[in-house]
């Protein structure tokens, strides 16, 4: 009956099921748990006292008022062998993801988790980008949202999750709107130059060839364009019910194109979720494909 209520009266954004915080939580956990995977064998050489960058530089870098993973094995290790510290703190990282996929305490284990992820993005700041800044924001959200719900062991119950909703939807308008109105300002982007750049970095792999495309310049003014319209009216094009699904699709679009292009596999892939969070459920997710 409440469906057909909402139907009538075109309600049914109104009221926001919990679907989208259990899709947010368990995705977000599983692409921070890939991520760490993604360095475990080199975790000592980027974040540990053998650091191809010394902590010493890395302090000078970004002062000494953040407490690192250096820090944290350091208390380690006054019980612990230093080796046996390194894999403690790997396995804590682990363990508090899967807490987070699996809804055990999600809220406490991603309180903890961020306290983790700041210090290993602090120990190696040269080495971090947009995903390790974003995976912070997303761990923040996964404690603000009653994220122990549905697929989770404490399953509390809250009926208005509008707040949330809300507070994720404005979050990406801003982004978006701020970071093509950064990118309209120089030249960069409208040449194409940001994206060549970025694209032909020394030593830079690209699992998909697609030189018979990137060899023309144009691709890349093309492509610089494309972005800034899609970063700059997302604000206005994603909240409008016509256009919406449109937005959604070239949004996710260009990250995927990211992937493609620039292997920013965790980045990219966060930001889906963000949008798919955001947008999609409560929206689309009842559609039969």
């Amino acid at each position: 009956m409440l469906d057909s209520v909402q139907e009538k009266f075109k309600l049914k954004e109104i009221f926001y099921n919990p679907e989208f915080i259990l899709f947010f939580r368990v995705s977000i956990g599983m692409v921070i748990l890939l991520h760490f995977i993604s360095y475990w064998q080199d975790f000592d050489l980027l974040y540990g006292k053998n650091s191809i960058i010394p902590i010493e530089l890395n302090r000078a870098y970004e002062g000494t008022k953040y407490f690192t993973t250096t820090d944290i094995l350091l208390f380690l290790e006054k019980y612990f062998t230093y080796n046996s510290s390194v894999l403690i703190f790997k396995g804590t990282f682990v363990a508090l993801c899967i807490c987070i996929i699996l809804g055990f305490y999600s809220r406490a284990s991603a309180l903890l988790l961020l306290f983790l992820q700041i210090s290993v993005v602090k120990s190696g700041i040269q080495f971090s980008y947009g995903a390790d800044y974003f995976e912070s924001m997303s761990l923040f959200y996964i404690i603000f949202f009653p994220s122990d719900i549905r697929f989770s062991q404490l399953n509390t119950k809250t009926r208005d999750f509008t707040i949330f909703k809300r507070t994720i939807q404005w979050h990406l308008c801003i982004s978006y709107f701020f970071s093509g109105f950064d990118k309209i300002l120089g030249f960069n982007w409208w040449n194409g130059e940001s994206i060549w750049k970025a694209s032909h970095l020394p030593n830079f792999t690209r699992y998909i060839e697609l030189n018979s495309i990137t060899d023309n310049p144009i691709v890349y003014i093309i492509l610089g364009w494309i972005t800034l319209i899609i970063e700059i009216f997302y604000p206005l094009f994603i909240n409008i019910n016509h256009t919406r699904k449109v937005w959604l699709f070239l949004t996710i679009g260009m990250h995927v194109g990211i992937i493609v292009l620039f292997n920013l596999y965790f980045f990219a892939s966060i930001m889906i979720i963000w949008n798919l969070t955001a947008y999609y459920f409560n929206y689309y997710d009842d559609e039969k494909v």
